[in-house]
Protein backbone atom coordinates (compact mmCIF):
# COMPACT_ATOMS: atom_id res chain seq x y z
CA UNK A 1 0.00 0.00 0.00
CA UNK A 2 1.54 3.08 -0.42
CA UNK A 3 1.70 6.96 -1.61
CA UNK A 4 4.31 9.56 -0.43
CA UNK A 5 3.39 12.68 -1.10
CA UNK A 6 2.71 15.24 2.00
CA UNK A 7 -0.72 15.25 3.67
CA UNK A 8 -3.45 17.42 2.32
CA UNK A 9 -7.11 17.41 3.20
CA UNK A 10 -9.66 18.86 1.02
CA UNK A 11 -13.36 19.07 1.30
CA UNK A 12 -15.96 17.05 -0.34
CA UNK A 13 -18.35 19.20 -3.06
CA UNK A 14 -21.07 17.69 -4.56
CA UNK A 15 -22.27 19.48 -7.87
CA UNK A 16 -25.30 18.68 -9.87
CA UNK A 17 -24.98 18.91 -13.82
CA UNK A 18 -27.60 18.45 -16.23
CA UNK A 19 -29.98 15.58 -15.64
CA UNK A 20 -29.26 14.64 -12.19
CA UNK A 21 -25.96 13.59 -12.52
CA UNK A 22 -23.27 14.19 -9.80
CA UNK A 23 -19.64 14.69 -9.95
CA UNK A 24 -16.85 15.42 -7.15
CA UNK A 25 -15.12 18.21 -7.50
CA UNK A 26 -11.08 18.19 -6.74
CA UNK A 27 -8.32 16.48 -8.66
CA UNK A 28 -6.12 18.73 -10.84
CA UNK A 29 -5.72 19.94 -14.04
CA UNK A 30 -6.41 16.60 -15.64
CA UNK A 31 -9.77 16.17 -13.20
CA UNK A 32 -11.73 14.03 -16.01
CA UNK A 33 -8.95 11.72 -16.47
CA UNK A 34 -8.15 10.64 -13.07
CA UNK A 35 -10.02 8.11 -10.94
CA UNK A 36 -9.34 4.24 -11.69
CA UNK A 37 -8.70 3.09 -15.10
CA UNK A 38 -9.25 -1.73 -15.87
CA UNK A 39 -7.49 -3.26 -18.68
CA UNK A 40 -9.05 -6.54 -19.35
CA UNK A 41 -6.48 -7.51 -22.18
CA UNK A 42 -3.12 -7.10 -19.57
CA UNK A 43 -2.59 -3.44 -20.18
CA UNK A 44 -3.17 -3.18 -23.96
CA UNK A 45 -6.52 -0.96 -23.66
CA UNK A 46 -7.80 0.33 -20.78
CA UNK A 47 -11.18 1.37 -19.73
CA UNK A 48 -12.76 4.33 -17.36
CA UNK A 49 -14.27 2.65 -14.54
CA UNK A 50 -15.40 5.44 -13.09
CA UNK A 51 -19.26 5.40 -12.81
CA UNK A 52 -20.62 6.46 -9.32
CA UNK A 53 -24.10 5.29 -8.47
CA UNK A 54 -26.65 7.95 -6.84
CA UNK A 55 -30.23 8.30 -6.19
CA UNK A 56 -29.95 11.70 -8.29
CA UNK A 57 -28.47 9.73 -11.24
CA UNK A 58 -24.89 8.39 -12.26
CA UNK A 59 -22.13 10.30 -11.53
CA UNK A 60 -18.44 9.71 -11.62
CA UNK A 61 -15.42 9.96 -9.90
CA UNK A 62 -13.29 11.03 -12.44
CA UNK A 63 -11.76 14.18 -10.83
CA UNK A 64 -10.64 12.02 -7.48
CA UNK A 65 -6.97 11.49 -7.28
CA UNK A 66 -5.81 7.82 -6.45
CA UNK A 67 -3.20 6.92 -3.93
CA UNK A 68 -4.45 3.39 -2.84
CA UNK A 69 -6.37 0.71 -4.18
CA UNK A 70 -6.67 -2.73 -2.37
CA UNK A 71 -8.63 -5.76 -2.93
CA UNK A 72 -10.46 -7.87 -0.56
CA UNK A 73 -8.08 -11.27 -0.23
CA UNK A 74 -11.60 -13.38 -0.18
CA UNK A 75 -13.40 -11.00 -2.75
CA UNK A 76 -11.49 -10.20 -6.04
CA UNK A 77 -14.26 -8.21 -6.86
CA UNK A 78 -14.26 -6.01 -3.85
CA UNK A 79 -11.99 -2.72 -4.09
CA UNK A 80 -10.87 -0.18 -1.79
CA UNK A 81 -10.21 3.55 -2.89
CA UNK A 82 -7.90 6.20 -1.16
CA UNK A 83 -8.28 8.99 -2.22
CA UNK A 84 -6.66 12.55 -2.11
CA UNK A 85 -8.75 14.90 -1.05
CA UNK A 86 -12.51 12.95 -1.09
CA UNK A 87 -12.05 10.06 1.33
CA UNK A 88 -12.73 6.18 0.91
CA UNK A 89 -14.58 4.79 -1.36
CA UNK A 90 -15.38 0.86 -2.50
CA UNK A 91 -16.65 -1.62 -5.48
CA UNK A 92 -17.90 -4.85 -4.99
CA UNK A 93 -18.59 -5.20 -8.49
CA UNK A 94 -14.86 -4.98 -10.08
CA UNK A 95 -14.95 -1.18 -10.25
CA UNK A 96 -17.60 -0.97 -12.41
CA UNK A 97 -19.56 1.59 -9.68
CA UNK A 98 -17.86 3.33 -6.55
CA UNK A 99 -20.02 3.83 -3.37
CA UNK A 100 -18.25 6.49 -0.87
CA UNK A 101 -18.85 5.06 2.95
CA UNK A 102 -21.02 6.61 5.23
CA UNK A 103 -18.39 7.78 7.89
CA UNK A 104 -18.60 11.31 8.22
CA UNK A 105 -14.88 11.81 8.78
CA UNK A 106 -13.72 8.94 5.55
CA UNK A 107 -15.66 11.26 3.11
CA UNK A 108 -13.07 14.23 3.14
CA UNK A 109 -9.43 14.26 3.24
CA UNK A 110 -6.75 11.78 2.19
CA UNK A 111 -6.93 7.96 2.69
CA UNK A 112 -3.24 6.56 2.71
CA UNK A 113 -3.72 3.35 3.63
CA UNK A 114 -6.46 0.31 3.40
CA UNK A 115 -6.24 -3.28 4.63
CA UNK A 116 -9.08 -5.91 4.76
CA UNK A 117 -9.06 -8.66 7.06
CA UNK A 118 -8.45 -11.53 5.21
CA UNK A 119 -10.37 -13.96 7.34
CA UNK A 120 -13.38 -11.47 8.12
CA UNK A 121 -14.00 -9.48 4.81
CA UNK A 122 -16.45 -6.60 7.01
CA UNK A 123 -13.49 -5.89 9.11
CA UNK A 124 -11.85 -3.05 7.18
CA UNK A 125 -8.98 -0.55 8.78
CA UNK A 126 -8.30 2.64 7.02
CA UNK A 127 -5.86 5.66 7.62
CA UNK A 128 -6.18 9.21 7.39
CA UNK A 129 -3.91 11.83 9.26
CA UNK A 130 -2.86 10.24 12.52
CA UNK A 131 -5.75 8.23 12.69
CA UNK A 132 -6.42 4.52 12.10
CA UNK A 133 -10.48 3.54 11.59
CA UNK A 134 -11.61 0.05 11.81
CA UNK A 135 -15.10 -1.52 10.34
CA UNK A 136 -15.97 -4.14 11.36
CA UNK A 137 -19.52 -4.53 9.63
CA UNK A 138 -18.73 -3.99 6.03
CA UNK A 139 -17.85 -0.25 6.17
CA UNK A 140 -21.16 1.24 7.36
CA UNK A 141 -19.25 2.08 9.94
CA UNK A 142 -15.92 3.15 11.50
CA UNK A 143 -14.79 3.40 15.08
CA UNK A 144 -12.79 6.39 14.89
CA UNK A 145 -9.86 5.93 17.70
CA UNK A 146 -8.69 2.41 16.64
CA UNK A 147 -5.14 4.12 16.67
CA UNK A 148 -4.37 8.29 17.08
CA UNK A 149 -1.10 9.70 17.25
CA UNK A 150 -0.92 12.52 19.81
CA UNK A 151 1.11 14.66 17.63
CA UNK A 152 -0.83 16.57 15.14
CA UNK A 153 1.96 16.53 12.43
CA UNK A 154 2.36 12.55 11.79
CA UNK A 155 0.27 10.66 9.62
CA UNK A 156 -0.26 7.20 9.03
CA UNK A 157 1.45 5.89 6.12
CA UNK A 158 0.73 1.96 5.98
CA UNK A 159 -1.58 -0.57 7.80
CA UNK A 160 -1.24 -4.45 7.48
CA UNK A 161 -2.90 -7.09 8.62
CA UNK A 162 -1.07 -10.60 9.89
CA UNK A 163 -2.96 -13.16 7.44
CA UNK A 164 -1.85 -16.05 9.90
CA UNK A 165 -3.68 -14.00 13.16
CA UNK A 166 -5.88 -11.59 11.76
CA UNK A 167 -5.78 -10.55 15.53
CA UNK A 168 -2.36 -9.18 15.14
CA UNK A 169 -2.39 -5.54 13.35
CA UNK A 170 0.74 -3.28 12.69
CA UNK A 171 0.83 0.51 11.56
CA UNK A 172 3.56 2.83 10.21
CA UNK A 173 3.56 6.15 10.33
CA UNK A 174 5.68 9.54 8.86
CA UNK A 175 7.89 9.48 12.01
CA UNK A 176 9.64 6.23 10.98
CA UNK A 177 7.67 3.93 14.23
CA UNK A 178 5.73 0.79 13.75
CA UNK A 179 3.34 -0.11 16.12
CA UNK A 180 1.80 -3.47 16.76
CA UNK A 181 -1.67 -4.82 17.84
CA UNK A 182 -1.77 -8.16 19.31
CA UNK A 183 -5.87 -7.65 19.48
CA UNK A 184 -7.43 -6.38 16.92
CA UNK A 185 -6.47 -2.84 17.27
CA UNK A 186 -7.63 -2.61 21.02
CA UNK A 187 -4.11 -1.50 22.35
CA UNK A 188 -0.81 -1.13 20.28
CA UNK A 189 3.26 -1.41 21.33
CA UNK A 190 5.93 0.69 19.71
CA UNK A 191 7.85 -2.21 17.89
CA UNK A 192 10.62 -0.29 15.96
CA UNK A 193 12.00 2.97 14.82
CA UNK A 194 13.74 3.42 11.78
CA UNK A 195 14.47 6.55 12.28
CA UNK A 196 13.00 8.32 8.95
CA UNK A 197 9.23 8.04 7.31
CA UNK A 198 8.08 4.36 6.44
CA UNK A 199 6.85 4.59 2.69
CA UNK A 200 5.69 0.68 2.72
CA UNK A 201 5.19 -2.35 4.89
CA UNK A 202 5.08 -5.64 3.52
CA UNK A 203 4.22 -9.09 5.68
CA UNK A 204 5.46 -11.55 3.96
CA UNK A 205 3.16 -14.74 1.95
CA UNK A 206 5.00 -17.65 3.47
CA UNK A 207 6.28 -16.44 7.25
CA UNK A 208 4.24 -13.70 9.03
CA UNK A 209 6.18 -13.10 11.26
CA UNK A 210 8.55 -11.53 8.36
CA UNK A 211 8.18 -7.78 8.12
CA UNK A 212 9.68 -5.51 5.39
CA UNK A 213 9.58 -1.82 5.81
CA UNK A 214 10.44 0.29 2.75
CA UNK A 215 11.62 3.47 4.16
CA UNK A 216 12.27 7.11 2.85
CA UNK A 217 15.82 7.50 3.39
CA UNK A 218 17.39 4.02 5.11
CA UNK A 219 16.64 1.26 2.77
CA UNK A 220 14.99 -1.85 3.34
CA UNK A 221 14.72 -2.93 7.31
CA UNK A 222 13.40 -6.59 7.78
CA UNK A 223 12.70 -8.36 11.18
CA UNK A 224 12.36 -12.04 11.01
CA UNK A 225 10.11 -12.36 14.58
CA UNK A 226 6.99 -10.54 14.51
CA UNK A 227 9.20 -7.04 14.77
CA UNK A 228 10.74 -7.41 17.85
CA UNK A 229 14.53 -7.25 16.29
CA UNK A 230 15.27 -5.48 12.98
CA UNK A 231 17.74 -5.06 10.58
CA UNK A 232 18.65 -3.29 7.26
CA UNK A 233 19.31 -5.36 4.06
CA UNK A 234 18.95 -2.77 1.29
CA UNK A 235 20.70 0.28 1.91
CA UNK A 236 24.09 1.99 0.65
CA UNK A 237 26.54 0.57 3.04
CA UNK A 238 25.38 -3.08 1.78
CA UNK A 239 25.10 -1.93 -1.84
CA UNK A 240 27.61 1.17 -2.23
CA UNK A 241 27.61 0.91 -6.17
CA UNK A 242 23.78 1.37 -6.77
CA UNK A 243 23.78 4.95 -5.86
CA UNK A 244 20.34 5.81 -4.10
CA UNK A 245 19.48 2.66 -3.27
CA UNK A 246 18.50 3.38 -0.02
CA UNK A 247 15.39 5.85 -0.72
CA UNK A 248 12.82 2.90 -1.20
CA UNK A 249 9.32 3.10 -2.01
CA UNK A 250 6.79 0.51 -2.49
CA UNK A 251 7.46 -3.57 -2.12
CA UNK A 252 5.55 -5.77 -3.64
CA UNK A 253 5.39 -9.97 -3.31
CA UNK A 254 3.76 -12.59 -5.38
CA UNK A 255 2.13 -15.61 -3.32
CA UNK A 256 4.64 -17.94 -3.55
CA UNK A 257 7.01 -15.81 -1.52
CA UNK A 258 9.77 -16.54 -4.31
CA UNK A 259 9.55 -13.23 -5.26
CA UNK A 260 9.88 -9.78 -3.64
CA UNK A 261 10.65 -6.73 -5.65
CA UNK A 262 11.01 -3.02 -4.27
CA UNK A 263 11.47 0.40 -5.77
CA UNK A 264 13.98 2.35 -5.00
CA UNK A 265 15.61 6.10 -6.44
CA UNK A 266 18.33 3.87 -8.06
CA UNK A 267 15.72 1.28 -9.82
CA UNK A 268 14.06 -1.94 -8.81
CA UNK A 269 15.61 -4.46 -7.13
CA UNK A 270 14.70 -7.80 -6.83
CA UNK A 271 15.16 -10.23 -3.80
CA UNK A 272 14.74 -14.26 -3.76
CA UNK A 273 15.13 -15.08 0.05
CA UNK A 274 12.46 -13.38 1.29
CA UNK A 275 14.00 -9.66 1.56
CA UNK A 276 17.38 -10.91 3.26
CA UNK A 277 19.46 -10.29 -0.29
CA UNK A 278 18.88 -8.20 -3.18
CA UNK A 279 19.73 -7.54 -6.34
CA UNK A 280 19.17 -4.51 -9.28
CA UNK A 281 17.20 -4.98 -12.39
CA UNK A 282 18.01 -3.29 -15.63
CA UNK A 283 15.71 -1.30 -16.69
CA UNK A 284 15.27 0.10 -20.24
CA UNK A 285 16.45 3.46 -18.18
CA UNK A 286 19.57 4.14 -16.86
CA UNK A 287 19.85 4.00 -12.54
CA UNK A 288 18.38 7.00 -11.24
CA UNK A 289 16.47 7.94 -14.25
CA UNK A 290 13.28 6.27 -13.72
CA UNK A 291 10.40 7.94 -11.08
CA UNK A 292 8.55 4.67 -10.44
CA UNK A 293 5.62 6.08 -9.21
CA UNK A 294 3.65 2.43 -8.69
CA UNK A 295 4.00 -1.19 -9.63
CA UNK A 296 2.19 -4.39 -9.55
CA UNK A 297 3.43 -8.22 -9.04
CA UNK A 298 1.30 -11.22 -10.64
CA UNK A 299 0.47 -12.98 -7.45
CA UNK A 300 0.85 -16.19 -9.64
CA UNK A 301 4.12 -15.99 -11.32
CA UNK A 302 6.64 -13.00 -9.64
CA UNK A 303 8.70 -12.72 -12.56
CA UNK A 304 5.84 -10.32 -13.97
CA UNK A 305 6.15 -7.24 -13.15
CA UNK A 306 4.22 -3.61 -14.39
CA UNK A 307 5.41 -1.03 -13.16
CA UNK A 308 4.81 3.17 -14.29
CA UNK A 309 7.15 6.17 -14.86
CA UNK A 310 5.78 9.07 -16.28
CA UNK A 311 3.62 9.07 -19.57
CA UNK A 312 5.04 5.08 -19.69
CA UNK A 313 4.23 1.45 -18.44
CA UNK A 314 6.60 -1.19 -18.50
CA UNK A 315 5.74 -4.61 -18.42
CA UNK A 316 8.26 -7.86 -17.83
CA UNK A 317 7.01 -11.36 -17.73
CA UNK A 318 10.85 -12.94 -16.85
CA UNK A 319 11.98 -10.71 -14.00
CA UNK A 320 13.54 -8.18 -16.24
CA UNK A 321 15.34 -9.88 -18.69
CA UNK A 322 12.93 -8.31 -21.35
CA UNK A 323 10.34 -4.98 -21.32
CA UNK A 324 7.39 -4.13 -23.43
CA UNK A 325 6.31 -0.64 -22.62
CA UNK A 326 2.43 0.96 -23.66
CA UNK A 327 1.55 4.06 -23.28
CA UNK A 328 -0.82 5.21 -20.23
CA UNK A 329 -4.72 5.95 -20.82
CA UNK A 330 -4.30 9.35 -19.79
CA UNK A 331 -2.18 12.14 -18.83
CA UNK A 332 -2.20 11.70 -15.04
CA UNK A 333 0.33 9.52 -12.85
CA UNK A 334 0.01 6.30 -11.93
CA UNK A 335 -0.79 6.63 -8.18
CA UNK A 336 -1.81 2.37 -7.81
CA UNK A 337 -1.21 -0.35 -10.14
CA UNK A 338 -3.30 -3.75 -8.95
CA UNK A 339 -3.27 -7.33 -10.97
CA UNK A 340 -6.29 -9.10 -10.46
CA UNK A 341 -4.76 -12.64 -8.58
CA UNK A 342 -7.01 -15.09 -10.33
CA UNK A 343 -6.90 -13.16 -13.80
CA UNK A 344 -3.17 -11.55 -14.43
CA UNK A 345 -5.12 -10.53 -17.60
CA UNK A 346 -6.67 -7.64 -15.31
CA UNK A 347 -5.28 -4.73 -14.33
CA UNK A 348 -6.27 -1.83 -12.02
CA UNK A 349 -5.00 1.53 -12.52
CA UNK A 350 -5.42 4.10 -9.70
CA UNK A 351 -4.44 7.75 -11.43
CA UNK A 352 -3.37 10.80 -9.47
CA UNK A 353 -2.77 14.21 -11.00
CA UNK A 354 0.85 15.21 -12.10
CA UNK A 355 0.47 18.60 -10.22
CA UNK A 356 0.30 16.88 -6.25
CA UNK A 357 3.64 14.34 -7.57
CA UNK A 358 6.44 16.07 -7.98
CA UNK A 359 8.62 13.05 -8.39
CA UNK A 360 7.92 9.95 -6.44
CA UNK A 361 5.05 10.26 -3.99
Amino acid sequence: MTSFAKLGFGLLTLALFGAGCIQFTGGGTEAAKLGVFKSIDSAKSFEHSVALPTPQGVGSIASLGVRELVMDPSDRFALYLGTDENGLMYSYDGGAGWTQVREAALREGRVRAVAVDPSDKCTVYATRGQRLYKSEDCSRTFQSDTYVDPRQEVYLTDVEIDWFNSQVVYIANSEGEVHKSMNGGDTWQLVYRANGEINDLQIDVKDSRVLLAATAKRGVHRSGDGGVTWQRMLDDRLYPDLENIERTFELEQDKSGSYTWVSTEYGLALSRDQGQTWAPVVLITPPNQAVIHAMAVDANNGAHLIYASGSTLYVTEDAGVQWDTKRMPTTGLAGELLFDPSNAAVVYMGIAPVEKSPGIF
